[in-house]
């Protein structure tokens, strides 16, 4: 065969060799004319899967099974060619083919996973168990360390260590998920102060407990109380009745009567604003506004939004002891209040746990947009439908919407935060405005604000806050902090009056029980002989009127 005469054809990938008319057979060859007419039936549109040979050959296959085989072997050899070149593109077969690619790559896996022995399953498992294992032991290795400082990084940096970022800290500080011993004590002295003076005239009490002497201002308090009582109905202080208003005009604040020549005081629900009482308790240097802006969505974590929960609650037991019912609303960035890696976005986990599940704390869908001025739409018009206090900022409302103090969104009270440590809060229910183009002040009075005035479409009863509601929350809020003395002075009338006037209402860690733990663990050192079975004189700690 002449060079010149010499071709390769490429079949998926196999070579094989191509003569010319002119070109002698080898004898270890089927035929020259064979492969040739092989070679016009592939490259013909109409390709046949047998090689057609022309009668007058001679020596073309005679036998059947050789002409399959030959076949066969093209076939193969189409195969490997796609192989080959899967291999070498990785996107190749995800065009036409994509089912199938998948299809068979999942057969492939399965047929992977079959073929591992049970053997080296087990093995694995005991691998991965040994693993975590060791895991553990690095972990708990950790806080073994003597240097009080290393020792507590190493805790930040556990998993399940809850912590929050404060710049005051200087990074994360460690949040607990209970109260400690020394919060607990002070939540505890707190409380049995309170609990002296509510049960001081329980005749349940034993009376080595309440002789004592009291001070000019909570003899007035017992004064007042007898007197509230005196001038109510028998049924006044039963379950079904509304709320005590406190009056916080003098002090001490007032009990204040809530019916007169039968007519009933409806007092307004309060809606409270979450984010603005977040931006109020920012220093005053401090001109950013939390959730202002655009962004595609809400961030994960950010430090700027750790959420300080003595703030609301602090807003939420002012309007609990004026008899209100109260929501606080807060975007739904603090629903899953902790993240995944263990950080908080508040300050406080033990308390905001228990106000969401008390209800106080509710959350708003607010899609991903967080324009402010559209948060503040959506919780305007929360207030606006039951007609509400509403607890927000002026700067939170669209600049170009005129204010005309009508509706109740547009009646808005904010609190003030000073002395940053403590937060002491200033919480003013009146507002003074000048109309345009006027010089003189209007007043929109307490009473307009807080209560619901004339023939309201608002004023329902389902929007109350009932007397044994109000004093069950008063009692799981004082497990949370010590009561502050404005706080606690009108705490003190309100459990005073229903002990007093023998309510029965439901008291929880603040009933008779409570004050025997208390007398024992704040008196009963003082007196080995005492214990809380003599705090009681009836037996069974069943009331002895």
């Amino acid at each position: 065969m002449n060079s010149e005469d010499e071709q390769l054809l490429t079949l998926d990938g196999q070579f094989l060799q191509r003569v010319s008319p002119n070109t002698t057979p080898s004898s270890n060859t089927f035929g020259y004319e064979a492969i040739v007419h092989m070679q016009r039936d592939l490259e013909s549109s109409n390709r046949q899967n047998l090689p057609n040979f022309p009668p007058e050959t001679t020596n073309g296959p005679e036998n059947g099974q050789e002409n399959w085989e030959l076949n066969e072997a093209i076939r193969i050899s189409r195969e490997e060619g796609k192989s080959r070149q899967s291999a070498s593109n990785p996107r190749f077969g995800f065009h036409r083919n994509h089912r199938h690619f998948h299809s068979h790559q999942n057969n492939s896996r399965d047929d992977l996973e079959e073929e591992v022995p049970k053997e080296k399953w087990t093995q694995l498992e005991k691998d991965l168990s040994s693993l975590v294992d060791f895991l553990k032991t690095v972990e708990s290795g950790k806080l073994e360390v003597e240097d009080p400082s290393q020792k507590y990084l190493n805790q930040v940096e556990m998993s399940e260590t809850i912590k929050i970022y404060s710049k005051s800290d200087l990074g994360f500080r460690i949040l607990g998920i209970v109260r400690s011993d020394e919060e607990q004590l002070s939540i505890d002295e707190a409380n049995w102060n309170m609990l002296r003076f509510v049960y001081s005239r329980d005749p349940r009490v034993h009376e080595s407990t309440i002789s004592m002497e009291w001070a000019p201002m909570e003899k007035e308090l017992f004064s007042n109380v007898d007197e509230f009582i005196r001038r109510q109905e028998k049924t006044a202080f039963r379950a079904g009745a509304l709320s005590v208003a406190i009056n916080f005009d003098d002090f001490p604040p007032n009990l204040t009567c809530r019916s007169k020549e039968n007519e009933t005081t409806l007092l307004r629900p309060v809606v409270v604003d979450g984010v603005a009482v977040l931006n109020a308790t920012y220093s005053m240097n401090k001109t950013r506004s939390p959730f202002y802006g655009r962004a595609p969505e809400m961030p994960l974590y950010h430090d700027t939004l750790n959420y300080p929960v003595k703030a609301i609650f602090d807003v939420i037991m002012n309007f609990l002891i004026r008899g209100h019912k109260t929501v606080v609303y807060l975007p739904k960035y603090y629903k899953d209040y902790i993240t995944p890696d263990g950080i908080s976005k508040v300050d406080d986990v033990v308390a905001f746990r228990k106000l969401v599940e008390l209800e106080y704390v509710q959350f708003l869908e607010n899609g991903d947009r967080r324009r402010d001025w559209e948060w503040f739409h959506e919780v305007s018009k929360k207030a606006d439908e039951i007609g509400a206090v509403f607890v927000s900022a002026v700067e939170y409302r669209r600049r170009t919407a005129e204010m005309k103090y009508e509706k109740p969104s547009e009646r808005i009270i904010t609190p003030c935060f000073f002395n940053a440590p403590e937060r002491l809060m200033v919480l003013e229910p009146t507002i003074r405005y000048k109309e345009p183009g006027s010089t003189r002040y209007k007043t929109i009075t307490e009473k307009e604000i807080l209560q619901f005035c004339g023939e309201d479409e608002h004023s329902t009863l389902s929007e109350q806050l009932y007397l044994d509601k109000q004093i069950e929350l008063i009692c799981h809020l004082c497990q949370l902090y010590p009561m502050k003395a404005l706080h606690r002075v009108c705490i003190q009338q309100l459990l005073h009056l229903v002990v007093t006037a023998k309510s029965d209402f439901e008291m929880p860690s603040m009933d008779l029980e409570a004050y025997a733990k208390f007398h024992y663990q704040f008196v009963g050192d003082d007196n080995s002989e005492s214990n809380s079975s003599e705090i009681i004189i009836s037996n069974n700690n069943q009331p002895n009127y």
